[in-house]
């Protein structure tokens, strides 16, 4: 029987072509702090900071490389080696072995149709979470996909997932939402990417969310700070209100707002 943290997104690292400029922004953003991580001094790897919260990394990313910044989700699991082993078995692909960091073990993987995201397998399960609500804490994961049928099926087989059809209206459209449960908790969800987006080159990617006070203040201040809206603030009926935007290295994130009485 797993535990309750198998399947859980616990963690979440910016690879990023010029670190300091990263957290020049993302810290004026969010306030998020910077914090030395000892078990990795020799790769240039520091921890962002939520307050007295740890929640990810900024990783340094040779830009010699021409892969954009970019933010990756890892998902907590019980036994990486048996993780690794489902990846493959389901379609997916193990990109770089389970490797020991000190606090745990991680492993980069990708799924049949090639969103990346991390598995990790720690060796302290006592680290609280802090109140998905908080703000600067990230507090949604959506997957857009080229085929989101087959990637929710398969999310579902790799950590026991349960999994729920909705069907939405956001912004004026209607679309198919799958909404992926752990446990009770709805944590994360899956949607077709638009048929012009997969035209322009779009992947099957993993967008992350940050919970913020008011994304129509933060969007303002996205601009002011040197980054792009990709998506305007666009109401969630019954949910709250979101956008997502473009970091100045390239990075993608959402931010979010809970509709009062719902976080």
């Amino acid at each position: 029987m797993n535990s309750p943290d198998h399947g859980r997104f616990c963690w979440h690292d910016l690879m990023s072509t010029d670190p300091d400029a990263s957290l020049a922004f993302y810290g004026e953003l969010f306030g998020w702090t910077l914090k030395s991580f000892d078990a990795a001094p020799d790769h240039g790897y520091s921890m962002l900071c939520a307050g007295e919260h740890p929640i990810g990394g900024i990783v340094p990313l040779d830009p010699e490389q021409g892969i954009p910044s970019h933010w990756m989700p890892y998902i907590a699991v019980d036994a990486i080696e048996d993780a690794c082993t489902r990846v493959a078995e389901l379609g997916g692909g193990v990109c770089v072995p389970p490797t020991d960091v000190g606090p745990g073990i991680f492993a980069v993987v990708n799924d049949p149709q090639g969103g990346f995201f991390s598995v990790w397998q720690s060796k302290d399960t006592s680290r609280p979470e802090p109140y998905k609500g908080t703000p600067g804490v990230f507090c949604w994961h959506e997957c857009m996909s080229t085929d989101a049928d087959a990637t929710a099926a398969y999310y579902t087989d790799l950590f026991g997932w349960r999994l729920e059809l909705q069907q939405m209206n956001v912004g004026g459209v209607d679309m198919a939402y799958r909404l992926f449960y752990l446990g009770d908790e709805h944590h994360g969800g899956a949607l077709d990417l638009p048929a012009p987006a997969i035209e322009q080159g779009a992947r099957t990617h993993w967008l992350c969310y940050v919970n913020v006070d008011d994304v129509d203040v933060s969007a303002e201040r996205t601009v002011a700070l040197g980054g792009a809206v990709l998506c305007p603030c666009t109401d969630i009926p019954d949910t709250g209100r979101f956008f997502v935007i473009q970091d100045p290295q390239g990075g993608m994130i959402a931010l979010f707002t809970h509709a009062e009485g719902k976080a």
